[in-house]
């Protein structure tokens, strides 16, 4: 097989990306519409259980009988515990929060990233990125207003945990990377969420869907997830990271016109004022990371 050129399969990298912001918006849409009528362990169950198919089959394809072979199993443990993290309080968010709200809150993970790098992997990092993730977080404070009456509450601490949990995957995954094939993790991620999350319907006795419409939306979710999985590495394979880093902030826009005209979400002019800081403060630390590798 010849070798992929990058520089030629651009564009397609960035409409796989975009692809993948958009898949990502869909899932967060579709788990708000039916949050209330079934538990975030159901939805977190079939999210997983669906992505595992195409994952098993690519990582068959690619490593053989190797495929489900791991070298850093405490590296996988914390990729794992720290992914169903993110993306348990993700869905758990949504039940408190608006979806405008969550978008904005998840774009926060390089500034968590940038502050956590220096003690998980004993990455340098300047003063000027930390002071710049630090004035992101100000972005934080004017979107969620504290001057405001309950604003603090269940949904605000899950939709910071899932950005925090985020950071803490990515920087595990970028250790576990240098031992051990991303397939092979992924596959192993997935299963692992999977079993985790039926345990947890199991033992809580969470009722099964009784709808198929909310049937038809979990395996909507599933199959979308494990799509936007597959555009997500695809995308990394025909275009540089740093050209397709910035690209994921297009689901703020998009999250706030869902969230305006699918779910009436109201929106003030301080939430726009932490949204340009939150974007910039971000855009800027990739750049600076980018240009220092």
């Amino acid at each position: 097989m010849k070798a992929i050129n990058k520089s030629s399969n651009i564009p397609l990298g960035i409409t796989l990306s975009i692809t993948e912001v958009i898949c990502t918006i869909t899932i967060a849409c579709l788990v708000k519409l039916i949050a209330g009528d079934l538990s975030v362990f159901m939805i977190l169950f079939f999210r997983y259980l669906f992505c595992v198919p195409p994952l098993l089959l690519t990582a068959i394809y690619q490593r053989g009988k190797h495929a489900f072979d791991i070298k850093s199993k405490a590296g996988l443990s914390i990729r794992t515990i720290t992914g169903l993290g993110s993306f348990g309080c993700l869905f758990a968010a949504l039940q408190f929060i608006d979806l405008s709200l969550m978008t904005i809150l998840f774009q926060t993970m390089p500034l968590f990233i940038t502050l956590l790098a220096p003690f998980i992997i004993k990455e340098v990092v300047g003063w000027f990125r930390r002071i710049t993730a630090i004035t992101g977080f100000v972005g934080v404070i004017l979107i969620l207003n504290p001057t405001t009456e309950d604003w603090f509450n269940y949904g605000v601490i899950l939709g910071v945990m899932s950005p925090f949990f985020g950071a803490l995957m990515t920087l595990s995954v970028r250790r576990l990377g240098k031992t051990d094939h991303p397939a092979s993790t992924a596959l192993w991620y997935n299963l692992l969420g999977t079993i985790v999350f039926l345990l947890i319907c199991i033992f809580n006795e969470v009722k099964w869907p009784e709808y198929n419409g909310i049937l038809l939306i979990l395996l909507i979710v599933g199959i979308v997830s494990s799509f936007q999985q597959i555009c997500l590495a695809y995308s990394l394979k025909f275009a540089p990271a740093s050209l397709l880093a910035p690209l994921r902030y297009i689901s703020v826009p998009i999250g706030i016109i869902v969230g305006v005209y699918f779910f009436n979400e109201t929106l003030s002019t301080t939430f726009f004022i932490g949204t340009a800081i939150i974007v910039c403060s971000s855009i800027i630390i990739i750049r600076r990371e980018t240009k220092k590798k």
